[in-house]
C-alpha cells in the first residue's frame, strides 16, 4: 500500500519513457505493407505511395504524390504526411515524384531541409538528399518513412498476398554515393535473390543544399534571383552546380538565401528552387502564406527563363536565366 503519499508521487527522471526507435526496412514494409496495397487499389496512373510507421508498427499517414508533385513532411499542421512529434521539425523533408517514360513509375527525390537531423538510408547511412528509382526507406527519429514508386493502374491486384512475399519479391537496392569525388562507392541492402536474379534498383546518395557564399564567380552564374519587397532589393547570381544541388529560402539561418523578417509574412523555411530533369523547380515548403503565380495558390512549379513568384504578402521572385558566355580567343 501508498498510504497517503500517493498523491504526491513523482517519477525519477531516470525512469521517463523512451521512445522506441525506427523499425527497419523490412519490418516497416510488412507493417505498412496493407495500406500501401488500398493506395495502390485506388491510384489510377503512375504515382509514390508514401507511407510513415511508428517504432510500434503504427501506419501514422499514407499518401500517393503524383508526378510532378511534391510533398512536404514534418510536424507542420500544413505537411502533406505528417509526423506527430516534437522532435521533429516543422518542415523536415522534401519529397518530388519526377516524371520518367510515359506510363512508367515515377523517380523519387527527396531532400533534408537542412535540419542537421539526416534521415538514414536501408543501408544504415545518414544522408542529406538522395535520388532512388525503386523503394526508397527513410528513418527520422521514431518514424520508418518508405516511399514505393507505381505505375498505378489498380496495380495492386497483382501483389503478393503476403507482405513477405512481396519483400521477397522486392529487387536488390544498390546505394551509390556520388557526394564523394571517385563515386565509385556502392552498397547492396542485402543478399540477391536465391532464384539468381540480378536486376536491382538504385538509390543515389547526393549532397545536402547548398548554402550561397555570395562569392559565386560571374563566369560560373547561370541563373539570377532578383528579391524586391517593400524595403528591400538584392539580386543573387546561382551557378548551375548550386541549383541542381537545391537552394532554400526563408526566415532561417539554416537556409541558403536568409529572407529578412519585414512583415512580408515569409515562413522560417519558405520555397526551395532546385533544377532536376532539365527544370527549374520552386516547391512551397508548407509556407503559412503561400507562394502565388499571379492569383494561384502554387505548391509546385516549373521556373520558365523569365518567370516570377510572389511570397508570402509582398515579396516577389524574379528569376532569369542567364545567357551563354562565348568564349573568344585573345
Amino acid at each position: 500500500m501508498w498510504g497517503g503519499n500517493e498523491g504526491t508521487r513523482v517519477r525519477a527522471p531516470w525512469a521517463r519513457r523512451r521512445r522506441p526507435g525506427p523499425l527497419d526496412a523490412r519490418e516497416a514494409f510488412r507493417a505498412a505493407y496493407g495500406r500501401l496495397k488500398s493506395l495502390a487499389d485506388v491510384t489510377r496512373g503512375p504515382a509514390v505511395l508514401g507511407v510513415a510507421v511508428d517504432g510500434r508498427g503504427r501506419v501514422v499517414d499514407a499518401v500517393s504524390v503524383e508526378p510532378g508533385h511534391s510533398l512536404i513532411i514534418g510536424r507542420h499542421t500544413g505537411c502533406g504526411l505528417r509526423l506527430p512529434s516534437d522532435t521533429i521539425a516543422l518542415r523536415q523533408l522534401v519529397l518530388y515524384a519526377q516524371s520518367g517514360a510515359p506510363g512508367a513509375a515515377p523517380d523519387v527525390r527527396l531532400w533534408d531541409l537542412n535540419t542537421e537531423q539526416l534521415f538514414h538510408t536501408e543501408d544504415g547511412e545518414p544522408n542529406a538528399a538522395v535520388i532512388a528509382q525503386g523503394l526508397l526507406y527513410a528513418a527520422v527519429e521514431e518514424y520508418s518513412l518508405l516511399f514505393l514508386p507505381t505505375r498505378g493502374g489498380g496495380s495492386a491486384r497483382s501483389w503478393p498476398e503476403w507482405a513477405e512475399e512481396a519483400w521477397e519479391a522486392l529487387p536488390p537496392r544498390h546505394f551509390i554515393d556520388q557526394r564523394a569525388p571517385s563515386a565509385d562507392r556502392r552498397r547492396h541492402s542485402r543478399h540477391l535473390r536465391l532464384d539468381g536474379q540480378e536486376y536491382h534498383t538504385n538509390v543515389t546518395r547526393l549532397g545536402p543544399l547548398m548554402l550561397l557564399s555570395g562569392h559565386e564567380r560571374p563566369e560560373a552564374a547561370w541563373g539570377s534571383l532578383r528579391l524586391v519587397g517593400a524595403e528591400r532589393e538584392e539580386e543573387h547570381h546561382i551557378s548551375l552546380a548550386r541549383l541542381e544541388q537545391g537552394v532554400l529560402l526563408g526566415r532561417y539561418e539554416r537556409c541558403g538565401i536568409v529572407l529578412a523578417a519585414e512583415g512580408l509574412g515569409l515562413s522560417r523555411v519558405h520555397l526551395l528552387l532546385v533544377r532536376t530533369g532539365g527544370e527549374v523547380l520552386a516547391i512551397d515548403t508548407a509556407s503559412t502564406n503561400g507562394t502565388w503565380r499571379g492569383p494561384v495558390e502554387v505548391q509546385t512549379t516549373v521556373l520558365e527563363d523569365s518567370d516570377s513568384l510572389e511570397l508570402g504578402e509582398s515579396l516577389v521572385l524574379h528569376w532569369r536565366r542567364l545567357p551563354r558566355r562565348s568564349s573568344t580567343m585573345g
